[in-house]
This record gives structure tokens, sequence and C-alpha cells, in this order.
């Protein structure tokens, strides 16, 4: 069970939400509404409701998440490598909510396959990954943990630049606040992967 109250419409918000924080949410339901497709929060996508508890923050956010995925150059340009790094971040914070969310996205938009996605774990003994996916994979894992050698940022540097490293790092830092930020609030929804066997 989530942890607190998501509001996914306006009607849905606590009786005790102050006028400002009322309208703040309203405005950010409409902003959002192109890409929601309907004006509410759809509940694949909690992570937008855990932020719209704080509209003015949700709307710093929205700004910056738009950037990020869409504007800086090394997460837009190589969408299979963001969503590699995006899952690898949310296995190394338990993030199943939106590991679950990236699955069939990182398939179909981006030609990054279940199948790799699910063995991340086993990146090291693998030969379904690439060079460069495991590259990726394993300056993620140092960065999300604080252990990144100089050895291994030059191998960054040397596969995707300077800014490309330096992309690469703010993408690692953005996309782990989502996987500690969800993490920790716990939102549920059933994507679909669940089974009888899953109880």
């Amino acid at each position: 069970m989530t942890r607190v109250h998501l509001a996914f419409t306006p009607d849905e918000l606590p009786d005790t939400t102050s006028p400002e924080d009322r309208a703040g949410f309203e405005a950010f339901i409409e902003t959002m509404q192109p890409a929601f497709g309907a004006p509410e929060i759809p509940k694949a996508a909690a992570g937008f409701a855990i932020i719209a508890r704080a509209p003015k923050l949700a709307s710093l956010i929205v700004g910056l998440n738009q950037h990020m995925a869409f504007e800086l150059p090394w997460t837009s340009q190589r969408a299979d490598l963001r969503e590699l790094m995006i899952q690898t971040l949310n296995m190394h914070f338990q993030c199943d909510f939106n590991f679950q969310s990236h699955l069939a996205k990182a398939e179909q938009r981006y030609g990054l396959p279940v199948e790799l996605q699910a063995a991340i774990p086993y990146w090291k003994v693998s030969n379904i990954f690439t060079e460069e996916q495991r590259l990726v994979i394993e300056f993620t894992l140092a960065a999300a943990s604080g252990t990144v050698s100089d050895e291994l940022f030059a191998r960054v540097v040397d596969q995707f630049g300077e800014a490309g490293a330096t992309e690469f790092t703010f993408g690692v830092a953005w996309w782990s606040f989502w996987a500690i930020l969800v993490g920790a609030i716990g939102p549920q929804h059933d994507f679909g992967y669940r089974t009888d066997q899953a109880d």
C-alpha cells in the first residue's frame, strides 16, 4: 500500500489542502494534460502524483524532467542507453514500481529488450550486453554508490567524450532522485506483469 495519500485528480485532494495548493495542483494537471492525455495523473505515473503534493516544486521538477529526457544531448540522443541507465538505477535502488513502469516503454520505444533489462544484475557474466552497455551499467552503479574511480571515468570519457560523461552523470543523479523518491513512498499499480504465482 502507498505510504502517503496521493491525489491523481483535484477531487482526490484532502479537505485540508490549502486553496493555494489546490490551485497549484489544478494548474499542474492542466499543464501536464497534453502529456497525460486526460485531466488527471495516470496511476502508472504515480511519481508525478508524489511531486504534485508540492505544486511549486512539481512545476520546477517537470521542467527539469523535460530537459533531462528530451533536450540534454547524452540522455536524449541515446535513449536506449538512457533507459538502460534508468533500469539499472531502478534495480540498484530496488524501485520495483519505476522498473515496471519502464519495462514496456524501454522495449517498444527505445529498443531495449525486456530480456536485456531483466539481465542487468548479471551484466558482468551475461553475453547479452555489448561493451558499451556494460560500461553504462558499470558507471551507473559506481556513480550511484559513490565509487567512481579515475580509470572508470576515463573510460566513460573515451566512449562518450567529456561533455557526454558529464551529461551521463547528470542523468544518473536525476533518475536516482526518481528511484529514491518513488521507492520510499511506495505507490502501487498493476502494470500487467503480475501472475498468480507471484502471490
